[in-house]
Parts: C-alpha cells; sequence; structure tokens
C-alpha cells in the first residue's frame, strides 16, 4: 500500500482538527457571555466531529498497519521512517501541523475546564448564600442548641 493514503488520511484529520478548534474556542466566547442555547449547538457539533475524528483515526490506522507490514506499532513516526524523498517531508510536515494543533485544542479546552469549574462555584456559593445548610444556626436558652425540631422552609413559598 503507498504511504499517500495515508497523507490524505492526515490532511483530513488535521481539517477535521482545525473545525475543532474552532468550535472550542466558539465555546469560549459563548461560557464568558453565557450563551447557554449557542453552547448546547456547539457541545452537539463537537460530538459529531470527535466521532468523525474517530472514525477517521481508525482508517488511518488500518491504511497505516498495510503500508508498514510488520509487527510496529501503527503511528505516523514508523511511517516517517519507512517512507523516503518528498513522501517522507510530507509527513514530517502533517506529523508537526498535527502536534501543534493538538497542543492548541488541548490548551482551548483547559481554559474552558477552568470557567466551567469558575461558573459552577459560583452557582455553589450562591445557591449556598441564598440556602444556609446549617441546622442549628442559634444557640437556645443557657447556651445550649436550640432543641426544638426545625420546620424546612422552601427555598421559594408556593403558597404566597
Amino acid at each position: 500500500m503507498s504511504v499517500k493514503i495515508i497523507i490524505e488520511e492526515l490532511h483530513r484529520l488535521y481539517g477535521l482538527h482545525e473545525q475543532l478548534l474552532k468550535l472550542s474556542k466558539d465555546k469560549t466566547e459563548m461560557l464568558k457571555s453565557n450563551e447557554i442555547d449557542a453552547l448546547s449547538e456547539v457541545l452537539n457539533l463537537e460530538q459529531k466531529y470527535i466521532q468523525a475524528i474517530s472514525q477517521l483515526e481508525e482508517k488511518r490506522i488500518e491504511a497505516t498497519v498495510q503500508f508498514l507490514q510488520s509487527d510496529q506499532p501503527p503511528t505516523i513516526t514508523a511511517c516517517i521512517e519507512k517512507a523516503e524523498g518528498t513522501e517522507q517531508e510530507e509527513l514530517i510536515s502533517l506529523y508537526e501541523k498535527l502536534n501543534d494543533i493538538m497542543v492548541e485544542l488541548k490548551d482551548v479546552n483547559e481554559l474552558n475546564k477552568q470557567l466551567i469549574q469558575q461558573s459552577l462555584q459560583f452557582i455553589s456559593l450562591t445557591f449556598d448564600l441564598v440556602n444556609p445548610n446549617k441546622e442549628h444556626m442559634n444557640y437556645g436558652q443557657n447556651g445550649l442548641e436550640n432543641s426544638k425540631p426545625k420546620q424546612h422552609r422552601a427555598l421559594f413559598d408556593s403558597k404566597a
């Protein structure tokens, strides 16, 4: 099998990763501006791209196994070692481009993770301020805790 098929698959993988990176950057902006509906759509698109990348990666692995025709792991590095001339140079270039975009994608996803964690912490803090969790907030006579059973009140009074 020719290395050209592997090169084509790597070009497709790079294109899908570019689109995924763009979606991740869009997701960052949506997290900052609290656009929940648009964020939900982006998450669905991300899942589709991830699935497409996974399927394409399986095809790349199959093509790599056929190209290498050995017990070597089906990596791009192994293909680079076996390829020659311009094909080897193109594989090196694609390897570097894919590596760079994956590093950038990882950084953007880490930022998104931090933004989501901050949002969750803020929501938790706000909820704790609105609805304190302590059962015995007051003391009764003689400095002992109130022994009267407390009635739990809902956050919102539905009878009003």
